[in-house]
């Protein structure tokens, strides 16, 4: 579903979602400031959500608390996991229950953990456009993980997954995770203090 045929089908509504998979406190870390209120442009397509997620969803939410980028949505799974399997099961109901239940206009999901992985295959299934951020892994499952879900995203824009490339969703997220530029500073601008000319050499005299 592309960003046109979503903006037709929720006409009269407000911007279609974004939802942004946050799977761990260092995914929170690196996807905070896509949900931090006031990043909000006049004309962006979409509106992106953080979704507070993970085998420990309350700590996520609390590190997104601390960032000042409180969570949309915040998905508890039945109780503690015992094992990944375990935790990568519980994920793909949750995640696949949300992304069908009310499709939203694109996922993200960042680096390979479970719930990127469970997020990536669900928007997939559902035809929903993928955004996938590369992060460092933190072991050798989460480098395969991460390679999976890449390639998931990769095949979504292929000719057989049949989607254009998620160019509008990348250019929201790039811009709310890229700091502003420094500002060039001018002679007119307050914290730029002009000496007097004629002060004299500065040097000192051994």
């Amino acid at each position: 579903m592309t960003l046109g045929e979503h903006a037709r089908e929720d006409l009269g509504a407000e911007v279609p979602e974004l939802l942004v998979i946050v799977g761990s406190v260092a995914d929170a870390q690196a996807l905070g400031p896509l949900g931090r209120p006031g990043q909000d442009v006049e004309g962006e397509p979409v509106r992106p959500v953080l979704v507070a997620t993970g085998p420990d969803p309350l700590e996520v939410d609390a590190a997104l608390d601390d960032l000042g980028a409180p969570a949309g949505r915040l998905l508890l799974l039945d109780g503690p996991s015992a094992t990944w399997a375990e935790e990568a099961a519980r994920l793909v109901v949750r995640l696949d229950a949300l992304i069908a239940g009310e499709p939203p206009a694109g996922v993200v999901v960042r680096g390979g953990t479970e719930a990127a992985l469970a997020a990536a295959r669900s928007a997939v299934n559902a035809g929903i456009p993928l955004l996938h951020l590369s992060a460092e892994p933190d072991d050798a499952r989460s480098a395969v993980t991460a390679a999976v879900v890449a390639e998931l995203a990769a095949w979504q824009t292929s000719p057989a997954g049949g989607l254009p490339y998620p160019s509008e969703l990348d250019l929201v997220v790039h811009r709310r995770l890229t700091p502003a530029a420094a500002r060039p500073r001018h002679s007119g601008d307050q914290t730029v203090v002009r000496m007097p000319s004629g002060r004299g050499s500065r040097s000192l005299s051994a």
